[in-house]
């Protein structure tokens, strides 16, 4: 929740705390770790962090990061991401940011909060307006009191104020700017000679020896990975619930304690004029009432005409609510006052609401109580199946008898994948745990229960190793020749490449150097700037050192496909002075002063951890997110 917050702050303060965040991981690991009993997750200075405050910061992460890669990120992902540790060192920034800014007698008034808190967007409701029965349903939904968020939004902008002292006045020279703009933005020529590998002729086939030397000296390229042949067990949700009976009374239990759910609120359309004073407003009332329509009245007025459509009665100004809900359809009413000024309003439309019976969602409910019933089933079952496995019983005979299904997959890598590259594991809930718990166990073995995804256990057990192990030769020779035949003619291409150089560095010209090559492609690039990075004419082989060299100097280097053959032609300075370069220096001025003050905040923060001291209490994070096995 206070993510939204701080997104609304939005300022490079902001940003620069981001990154420093970042580069903290590189310099201060994750602070100092200790394995005490203490039941806080981190200590800054005598302030502990507790394991509420890490859980929260870290499934806001989880929220903020499922926006970007999708529904199906979890915790579990999460944390192979390292974001318990981000979550606990944006904890420990802050935290160290909020003393520093109470002993520099830092303090945030009660109107600058209020200010804040009501330019949230979540905050506000359908007509744009701050709506504080929405922000203390959002508090709840998110674990904050309103008292306990006022708080938190006071000490980050305390945080934000200490912050935006330290990092003050970082101003870049324009003419420092200018400078990286002249390097970044001069434009060089080249005449280029590309030879491609696949256009030089084919070497002489190899003997037999020569094959197999060059299989063992490649033998990566024709190793095949390791094999298993697995029996994975599934017991799911959605399987176990077609089995189970629902009753009438169950129904009814379930419709009675969810009868919010099948309440269908009533709706209104309206259109309306907001006006300044009351004095407008019946003068408005009175020219609707006389027959002229809402539209004209308000184009007479200077005013705007705002239509509102199926908006709730929890969606309009208290003020508003209530006359406009209890209006009849096609009839105006107002004057009403609000914070906002005087509404004139008229009802075009009403959609009555209602209460569906049971009988009317009978099949909706049934399926409801299945799913809550097929979820307690779901757990009575995975500890049975535990039981019996730890018993004896074959993972086959033990998955079927607590109604689950078995998959075979034989001959899969750790990918899935069987020896011709199909995957196997199409359909399988989350496979890649599976498969990382398949691949780490030996050849026999069972592993432990454990959840595929919020609905279904899996076991799996290893029914077979294959090692891993060099391909005969007779196995993959047409692939060794192939591969023996390319490696020829890249080095043909590059002989030929060298060859072309040589006559370059004597005086003739790139047509001439490369006259009788088969395939070669001669051309004079356009002009290419440092900024524009490698590309398919001159690749990065030869980026870096031709940017750095004078004129007619030739070089050689290998793209992913031949060789290029480079001669520099010329060279062409940036002009800082042209109005079009004004924007770029603006921006490389401006990214110039944010790198500065990432800089000083990196070594603020260092200074802020040598005075408070920061320690952390391991154990109790391990305990909080211990892996599934």
């Amino acid at each position: 929740m206070l993510q939204i917050i701080r997104s609304t702050a939005g300022s490079w303060v902001v940003k620069i705390l981001f990154v420093v965040l970042i580069i903290s991981f590189a310099v201060w690991g994750i602070g100092d770790i200790t394995r005490g009993v203490e039941t806080g997750v981190a200590k800054v200075g005598d302030t502990n962090i507790t394991p509420q405050e890490l859980d929260r910061e870290f499934k806001a992460e989880i929220n903020r990061l499922r926006q970007v890669m999708g529904p199906d990120f979890n915790e579990t992902k999460a944390r192979q991401l390292g974001l318990v540790d981000r979550a606990l060192e944006q904890l420990i920034q802050r935290t160290l940011l909020l003393k520093a800014a109470e002993d520099a007698g830092i303090r945030i008034g009660d109107q600058t909060v209020v200010d804040m808190v009501s330019k949230v967007p979540a905050f506000k409701n359908g007509l744009g307006q701050f709506d504080p029965a929405l922000m203390r349903a959002l508090l709840a939904q998110n674990g904050y009191t309103e008292h306990g968020f006022a708080e938190q939004v006071r000490a980050d902008l305390a945080q934000g104020d200490i912050a935006g002292a330290i990092t003050a006045g970082t101003n870049v020279p324009r003419t420092l700017a200018e400078q990286l703009f002249r390097y970044r933005e001069e434009a060089r020529r080249f005449d280029l000679v590309t030879i491609p590998n696949t256009a030089m002729p084919d070497a002489p086939a190899p003997e037999e020896a020569v094959l197999a030397q060059f299989h063992q000296d490649k033998a990566v390229r024709y190793t095949a990975p390791e094999y298993r042949d697995l029996t994975v067990g599934l017991i799911e949700a959605a399987a176990l619930a077609k089995e189970i009976q629902v009753s009438d009374e169950q129904r009814q239990e379930y419709y009675d304690a969810h009868q919010a759910d099948y309440v269908t609120a009533e709706r209104r359309s309206l259109t309306q004029i907001v006006f300044p004073d009351k004095a407008a407003a019946d003068k408005a009332l009175a020219a609707i009432q006389g027959g002229k329509t809402l539209e004209q009245v308000a184009k007479d007025a200077k005013q705007e005409a705002v239509k509102l459509e199926d908006v709730l009665k929890a969606d309009l100004p208290a003020e508003l609510a209530e006359p406009v809900f209890t209006a009849e359809q096609g009839k105006v009413t107002g004057p009403v006052e609000s914070p906002y000024g005087f509404h004139v309003a008229l009802v075009s439309t009403i959609k009555a609401g209602g209460t569906r019976t049971l009988a009317e969602v009978k099949d909706e409910v049934t399926t409801k109580v299945r799913q809550e019933k097929s979820i307690d089933k779901l757990y009575e079952a995975s500890t049975k199946l535990e039981d019996a496995l730890a018993n004896g019983t074959p993972v086959a005979d033990a998955v079927k008898e607590f109604g689950g299904r078995t998959i075979k997959l034989e001959g899969v890598d750790n990918q899935g994948k069987d020896k011709m590259g199909v995957v196997k594991t199409d359909g399988l809930p989350t496979a890649e745990a599976i498969l990382t718990n398949a691949f780490s166990l030996p050849e026999g073995q069972n592993g432990s229960v454990a959840e595929a995804g919020n609905d279904a256990f899996y076991v799996v057990h290893v029914d077979a190793v294959t090692p891993s192990a060099l391909k005969p030769l007779a196995e993959v020779k047409g692939q060794v020749l192939a591969d023996w035949q390319a490696e020829q003619k890249a080095a043909t291409a590059k002989k030929k490449a060298e060859e072309v150089a040589e006559k370059l560095r004597a005086g003739a010209t790139p047509k001439d150097a490369a006259a009788g090559i088969t395939g070669a492609l001669v051309q004079r690039s356009e002009p290419m700037r440092r900024a524009g990075g490698p590309n398919l004419s001159l690749p990065a082989s030869l980026f870096e050192p031709m940017f750095a060299a004078k004129p007619d100097t030739v070089a050689v280097g290998a793209s992913s496909s031949g060789q290029v053959v480079a001669k520099l032609v010329e060279i062409i300075p940036a002009d800082p002075s042209l109005v079009q370069a004004a924007t770029a220096i603006n921006m490389l001025s401006s990214n110039m002063a944010e790198a500065m003050a990432s800089d000083l905040m990196l070594q603020y923060l260092a200074g802020l951890r040598a005075r408070y001291g920061v320690t952390i209490n391991r154990s109790v994070i391990d305990t909080m997110y211990r892996p599934q096995e």
